[in-house]
C-alpha cells in the first residue's frame, strides 16, 4: 500500500483548521466503523455540473448546506469564494461564518427564541437573510428593531405546491405580509424563497419538470403581482434537487437556485432519475460482524444510528460493489443483510470483518449520523482528508 508522509491537517478555510486528523497511510480498512466516507472527485463533478446548469438558465446558484454539512464540500459548491449559500439552521450559518462564509440565508421560518442568534450574525456578516411565511413570525421580529443596527434581509417563503410551508401567493394577507416588511425600517424585503419538495414523490422526469414549472410559475407570477402594486421585489429563488437536475427548459423571472442534495445524491435520487448511481458521492462503511446460515442473513455493524431509519421500502439503498445483497432490515447498532433474490449466501465471501459500502437512501440523513466524513483519493480506497461535520441546530 502506498505510504503517505505524517502530516498536520492541509486545508484552512477562514483562518479555521478544517481537516480533523493526522493522516498516515490510512486506508478504508483502516477505519473504525460505521463511518461516512465520500469520493471528492465525484463531489467536485456534481458542483461543477450545476453551476453549468444554472449558468445556461441563467439563474444564480445558492447551494444549500444541509446536506454536506462540512466547510470543505460548502466550499466546493460555491466554487471557492465562500458566498451565497442556504442553511436549514443557525448552527449551520454560525459554523459557516466561523469558516470564513458570508451572504447566508437561513431558509426556515422563523421564530421569536432565534432572533437574538439571528441578530448576533447579523452584525458579523456582510449580509445574512432570513425567511418568514407567517405575521407573527413578523411581529416577534420586530419587536426586537432596538437590537438592529442595519435593516436585517427578510425573504417570504411561498407555498408553490409542497404545503409545506410558506404563505398563500393568492390570499391578499401575503402581500399584506409583504407590505409589512417593506413599511418597516429595520428590515429589508429581499424577494421570494420557494422550495418545491413535492419532487420527491413524482413518478416521471415529466412530473418533475412539471413541479419545476410550477416552482417557477408561481413564485414569478406572484412577484409579477407585488411588483404590479408597487412594491420592489429584488430576487427570486426556487428550487429543489429533482427540480434542478431535471430542469424546466427555461427560467424565465427566476434569479437563484437552491438545490442541495445534488452535492452528494443517494440512491432516492437514483430512483426519481435525478442521477446515476455513478454520481452518489457518499457510502457508508460498514463491516460484517456475523454469519447466520439459517436465516441467509449476515449481520453487519451499522444499524439506524449510522445510516438512518429511512429507505426501508427499497433496502435502505444499495451495495454497487455487492449487488446481490440488500439491507433487509435496520436495528439500532446492526442490520441484517440478505440476498436479493432469496438465493442462498455463500458466505465464503463474506468473512467476518470484511467491508461493505452503502450508497445510502437519503445522504442527508445518513450525513446527520456522523461527526465526520472521511474523504478518498483517486484510488478509492486511501484516506487523504477527514472534514468536520456541523451538528446541532
Amino acid at each position: 500500500a502506498k505510504m503517505f508522509r505524517r502530516q498536520r491537517s492541509v486545508t484552512v478555510l477562514g483562518g479555521l483548521t478544517a481537516c480533523l486528523s493526522t493522516l498516515s497511510a490510512r486506508r478504508v480498512e483502516d477505519l473504525r466503523t460505521p463511518c461516512l466516507i465520500c469520493c471528492r472527485a465525484t463531489l467536485e463533478k456534481n458542483a461543477a455540473t450545476m453551476r453549468e446548469r444554472a449558468a445556461a438558465l441563467g439563474v444564480a446558484l445558492r447551494p444549500h448546506f444541509k446536506t454536506v454539512k462540512t466547510l470543505e464540500a460548502a466550499e466546493i459548491a460555491t466554487d471557492g469564494e465562500r458566498r451565497r449559500i442556504t442553511v436549514s439552521t443557525l448552527a449551520e450559518a454560525s459554523f459557516l461564518a466561523d469558516g470564513g462564509f458570508d451572504d447566508i440565508l437561513y431558509a426556515v421560518p422563523l421564530t421569536p427564541d432565534k432572533v437574538d442568534e439571528v441578530v448576533a450574525l447579523h452584525s458579523r456578516l456582510e449580509r445574512f437573510t432570513v425567511m418568514v411565511d407567517h405575521a407573527d413570525q413578523v411581529s416577534a421580529l420586530l419587536a426586537r428593531t432596538e437590537l438592529l443596527r442595519t435593516p436585517l434581509r427578510v425573504v417570504l417563503g411561498v407555498d408553490c405546491g409542497y404545503h409545506r410551508d410558506g404563505c398563500d401567493p393568492h390570499d391578499p394577507a401575503s402581500v399584506a405580509l409583504v407590505r409589512t416588511l417593506c413599511d418597516a425600517a429595520a428590515v429589508r424585503f429581499d424577494g421570494l424563497y420557494t422550495h418545491g419538495g413535492h419532487s420527491y414523490g413524482a413518478a416521471s422526469s415529466a412530473e418533475i419538470v412539471a413541479v419545476g414549472e410550477a416552482e417557477r410559475d408561481v413564485t414569478t407570477r406572484f412577484a409579477e403581482s407585488l411588483r404590479a402594486s408597487g412594491i420592489e421585489v429584488p430576487s427570486v429563488g426556487v428550487g429543489s434537487t429533482p427540480t434542478c437536475s431535471v430542469p424546466p427548459p427555461h427560467l424565465a423571472g427566476v434569479d437563484e437556485w437552491h438545490p442541495g442534495n445534488f452535492l452528494y445524491y443517494d440512491t432516492s435520487q437514483v430512483a426519481l432519475g435525478s442521477c446515476g448511481l455513478e454520481s452518489v458521492a457518499v457510502r457508508v462503511l460498514t463491516r460484517v460482524v456475523g454469519h447466520y446460515p439459517k436465516s441467509n442473513t449476515l449481520l453487519i455493524d451499522c444499524g439506524w444510528t449510522g445510516a438512518s431509519a429511512q429507505g426501508k421500502e427499497s433496502g435502505y439503498g444499495c451495495f454497487p460493489l455487492n449487488p446481490e445483497l440488500r439491507i433487509a432490515n435496520l436495528k439500532q447498532e446492526c442490520g441484517e443483510v440478505t440476498s436479493v433474490d432469496g438465493a442462498p449466501l455463500d458466505f465464503r465471501r463474506y468473512p467476518i470483518g470484511a467491508l461493505l459500502r452503502i450508497a445510502p437512501h437519503h445522504s442527508c440523513a445518513s450525513t446527520h449520523q456522523h461527526r465526520s466524513v472521511n474523504v478518498l483519493g483517486a484510488d478509492g480506497d486511501t484516506v487523504v482528508e477527514e472534514w468536520k461535520i456541523c451538528k446541532g441546530w
